[in-house]
């Protein structure tokens, strides 16, 4: 009896240490899957819109990947076009922190204080209500036509974004932390950096990384009103004269801007967020 029994723990620790690698190679088999489909699902669409171009379709209307790379090698060959993303990169450079930093400046203060949110909360609404793209010309007006009138739009653009969710999370917030800590004797900025900003930290992280697009796009706005470089100013001259390929070379150097801006957003909130439990999926079961 007693051998039986200790042949079936053999076994058991046995098949416990062969699933042990099965386990761990499934996750990476699901995502060489997912590498493997989304790479076919984009060569598949690269294939076809080279083969329409020319033959169903103008060029001229929607180039073609060939010679959308042949411009990207040549404007970076140039130097034109490293030169119209540095202009733009640091558009959003300066405008993207400093309307970061005061909406979530701002909303926190809000969120501290009930009579400033009673005062002005409607006249924030009202503000966010007027188009962004309306106030472009503006800037323009005000700061001229260089770096400043873009940077303006970013920061408006970043700013609201911010805000909100930081607001949003203050009200959402349990009153029992703060309780809690201050009945530890815990004030002033300990509680904000300890209790208050780590509470509040996913809707922080959400207008982050929500206003990164926006940034761009603010930007972009304000080089095609007004500017004499940067990927904007770029795009508009290349549709003036039909340079098809050269537009989409902007569009992939802004499409690449906002994945790396994205990407460390990202890298800083887990870094950050470590302590929150991560889920990738929600399954629902019927």
């Amino acid at each position: 009896m007693s051998e039986e029994l200790s042949r079936e723990q053999a076994g058991s620790s046995t098949a416990k240490v062969a699933a042990l690698p099965l386990a761990d190679a499934m996750p990476y088999m699901r995502g060489l899957g997912v590498t493997i489909v989304r790479v076919a699902i984009i060569g598949g669409f690269l294939l076809l819109w080279e083969i329409a171009s020319g033959r169903w379709v103008e060029p001229f209307l929607i180039s073609s990947p060939s010679r959308i790379f042949t411009s990207l090698i040549s404007g970076f060959h140039s130097g034109d076009l490293l030169q119209h993303t540095w202009v733009t990169f640091e558009e959003i450079a300066i405008g993207y922190p400093l309307g970061a930093i005061a909406g979530i400046a701002l909303g926190y203060w809000f969120g501290r204080s009930r009579m400033l949110a009673e005062i002005f909360e409607p006249i924030i609404i009202a503000l966010n209500g007027i188009p962004r793209t309306a106030l472009a010309p503006l800037f323009i007006v005000w700061l001229g036509i260089g770096i400043w009138s873009k940077v303006g739009v970013v920061f408006l653009l970043t700013f609201f974004l911010n805000f909100f969710n930081t607001y949003t999370g203050m009200r959402q917030m349990d009153q029992e932390y703060v309780d809690l800590a201050r009945l530890m004797r815990v004030r002033g900025l300990k509680l904000t950096f300890r209790v208050i900003l780590p509470a509040i930290s996913p809707y922080v992280f959400t207008g982050i990384r929500t206003s990164i697009p926006f940034s761009v796009i603010g930007a972009i706005v304000g080089e095609f009103i007004a500017a004499t470089e940067g990927i904007g100013f770029f795009i508009r001259l290349s549709a003036g004269i039909f340079r098809t390929a050269d537009v989409f070379v902007g569009i992939i150097v802004l499409m690449v801007m906002v994945i790396i801006m994205d990407k460390i957003a990202g890298l800083v909130e887990k870094r950050v967020l470590r302590w929150q439990t991560q889920t990738e999926h929600v399954q629902v079961q019927g």
